[in-house]
């Protein structure tokens, strides 16, 4: 019996295998996936799959997938997943687009980029929720044949490292935000098993980390979940507007192209049409692990496109240093950092 459990001042310190203190609970038998993930091989065309999956737009198939690969597992992070619907996560004020855009009287947007992203100097307080944030921009056709390019130019256009239309986006007052991602998003970022060493310092033998698989599984569900919010959102775009849906530093990147239905030249004469979107693959380069996992990788934050690019015309007008010095490399926008991860 502890003598001193009865003082006041006692404080009861659980050890290290107490659940939500330190250790992960391992099953007795390796899930699946813990096995692929083994070798980074592995880890990388699940990944890969992952994201091309998304790329076309079949993001309702990969939630199941996602699901079905988060079932075993019993930690707190799978337990989130698990409670995390498709339906919880939206996009607020895109119910104002319409409305905003009949009043528009500048030239017809024709194109809208939409970016989840997470910025890098997060500060963090016990009970408050990180929001991803939500990169936004409104394009028209003097920025960039939108309405009139075929979906390889445009794509084509979108793998350059500055793309034609960057720092042209339109001055609409529209603000959007991803909400509903907020209680998984926070959760992800706090997570303490971000990094798989392959070491042997993880503290298991013959498999991955339980922990770090959950991580995975949900930094995908994430990007899932944004990107099915994209989807229902974008029955509502203005006629003849494209959508350039992604995210990027994530730990989870995705580009698609979001666009309506246009008939064939043989269909041409059909008199039925149909409002519901398609979506356009995009090649994104293989997903390749951090190499200095203490680096921070995360883009800048900014609340729009346009910011960023202002800021690197700022730093680029600078005047030179007195003493010579190695002049950083440009920093790219972020569709060519979306398409170009790790180049």
């Amino acid at each position: 019996m502890n003598m001193y459990r009865g003082h006041p001042q006692h404080v009861f310190i659980p050890d290290a295998h107490a659940s939500g203190v330190r250790s992960y609970r391992e099953p007795a038998e390796p899930h699946p996936l813990q096995l692929t993930f083994l070798e980074e091989e592995g880890e990388r065309g699940f990944c890969n799959r992952i994201a091309n999956l998304l790329s076309a737009g079949n993001a309702a198939a990969t939630e199941a997938m996602l699901r079905e690969e988060l079932a075993p597992f019993e930690g707190s992070l799978a337990s989130l997943c698990k409670a995390t619907s498709a339906d919880q996560v939206t996009i607020d004020g895109w119910d104002d687009l319409l409305p905003i855009l009949a009043e528009w009287e500048g030239p017809p947007v024709t194109a809208i980029t939409l970016g989840l992203t997470n910025p890098p100097d997060l500060v963090f307080e016990a009970g408050q929720l990180h929001e991803p944030e939500l990169l936004l921009g409104l394009y028209s056709d003097e920025a960039f044949p939108f309405s009139t390019a075929c979906a390889d130019g445009l794509l084509e256009e979108c793998s350059q490292d500055v793309p034609a239309w960057v720092g042209k986006e339109e001055d609409v007052e529209f603000y959007c935000s991803a909400a509903g991602l907020g209680e998984l998003n926070t959760a992800l970022i706090g997570h303490k098993h971000r990094h798989f060493l392959r070491d042997g310092r993880d503290g298991v033998e013959g498999r991955a980390p339980g922990g770090y698989v959950e991580y995975v599984l949900g930094c995908w569900l994430r990007s899932t979940l944004f990107l099915q919010a994209v989807q229902r959102a974008s029955r509502q775009l203005p006629a003849g507007c494209r959508l350039v849906a992604g995210a990027v530093g994530v730990n989870a990147d995705f580009v698609a192209l979001i666009e309506a239905k246009r008939p064939r030249a043989s269909a041409a004469r059909k008199a039925a049409k149909t409002n519901e979107p398609q979506f356009a693959t995009l090649t994104v380069k293989p997903w390749v692990p951090r190499e200095d996992l203490d680096a921070i990788t995360n883009p800048p934050a900014g609340a729009t496109l346009r910011q960023r690019v202002l800021q690197g015309e700022a730093e680029q007008a600078a005047p030179p240093a007195a003493v010579a010095e190695q002049e950083p490399a440009p920093r790219r926008g972020w569709l060519a950092r979306l398409l170009r991860l790790g180049r």
